[in-house]
């Protein structure tokens, strides 16, 4: 990247500062409630705030007016954008993050500390189930399913897959690997995996840690809100996929079942149109068709079996249209960049020095 390098702020040894991620979301402020309950304070905590109105100044400034260790931070932009403005702010020597949704128990950042005392740990991260009683969608439901059995499965043996919202890491790591990639995609997603997998490859280890879990607010996820942010995180996921060669969950068998049984379908469609082919045309949507209810059941069944270690995986089915959606996004991903992860990149923003380069 062109420019001069990023200017930090000093480091002050022993020190933790929390980066709470807020786009005019009033929720904030139970965020920061937790926050000040921890039996492991936080040295400050930075109100990421990514503008466009003053609600959630007004709120900052409520809490600092209690504990100066609370402060506003203007760091407008998307995502990465503003996390990256934080990150150059913050002067602890390990950096935290949580997002206004979320509700930290009082142990969550001794929790998510405690691995540092080995110095070969760059990051750790915890899981981050549903708040109780927020679960009003079957999106939502299944959604908290879904991430609950992720983190068990998925993130505890890959953890460049660790989401940043409920993640601790060594202030350094960015000084020596660069922030996050702001190139990555327009919405912002992904941007966390890509900086894990380059502090990994760096020679740092991330760790899961079941204990420093969060509640997070699913008040705001409907099925349908649940399949476009799925949508938005394949995008990104396929551009880090492209640049950097890493991915965890996607495989061609995990994907062929629910890209095969409709392209079955839609071929009988097309074949139905004639009459000399109409019978091949009925086998082919029979055949598609009832793949995709046996599918449906297989996951269903499969959910109800995980359903009392993972609650919400019985509506597993849900699995059909998010794979879908994966699909799209990634195809969006592939139109919009090319199969190198390059091609008609928004515009670069200096996302700092030894930041991945495409």
């Amino acid at each position: 990247m062109s420019g001069a390098p990023p200017e930090f702020a000093p480091i002050q040894p022993g020190t933790v500062s929390v980066v709470v991620t807020v786009l005019k979301d009033p929720r904030v402020a139970r965020t920061l409630e937790s926050l000040l309950a921890q039996s492991r304070l936080p040295d400050e905590v930075l109100v990421d705030d990514g503008g466009i109105t003053d609600q959630v100044l007004r709120i900052t400034e409520s809490f600092r007016s209690r504990d100066p260790r609370v402060r506003h931070l203007d760091a407008p932009g998307n995502i990465p954008e503003s996390r990256n403005t934080a990150l150059l702010a913050a002067r602890g020597e390990f950096v935290a993050f949580l997002d206004a949704d979320e509700i930290a128990p009082p142990g969550w950042l001794a929790a998510l500390l405690a691995p540092f005392d080995d110095p070969t740990v760059g990051f750790t991260g915890g899981p981050t189930p549903a708040l109780q009683g927020t679960t009003h969608s079957v999106g939502a439901r299944y959604y908290d399913g879904y991430l609950r059995r992720f983190y068990e499965v998925e993130a505890r043996h890959h953890p460049h897959a660790l989401p940043m919202g409920n993640s601790a890491w060594r202030a350094s790591v960015f000084r020596q690997v660069g922030l996050l990639d702001t190139t990555l995609y327009r919405r912002a997603a992904s941007e966390d995996q890509e900086v894990a997998d380059r502090v990994l490859k760096a020679g740092f280890r991330g760790v899961y840690v079941p204990e420093a879990w969060v509640d997070h607010d699913f008040s705001d996820i409907s099925t349908l809100g649940l399949l476009r942010k799925q949508r938005v995180y394949a995008e990104g996921g396929f551009v880090v996929w492209r640049r950097r060669g890493t991915t965890y969950e996607a495989s061609g068998a995990r994907v062929l079942p629910y890209v095969l049984l409709p392209l079955l379908a839609v071929a009988g469609a097309v074949l139905l149109l004639l009459p000399s082919t109409r019978l091949w045309g009925e086998l082919l949507v029979l055949a598609g068709l009832g793949g995709l209810a046996a599918l449906a059941a297989v996951l269903t069944l499969q959910g109800r079996a995980l359903d009392h270690r993972f609650p919400g995986l019985r509506y597993r089915a849900l699995e059909i249209p998010r794979r879908w959606a994966t699909l799209y996004g990634a195809f969006r991903g592939l139109l919009d960049y090319g199969w190198s992860g390059t091609g008609r990149s928004p515009k670069r923003a200096a996302s700092g020095e030894g930041a991945a380069k495409p």
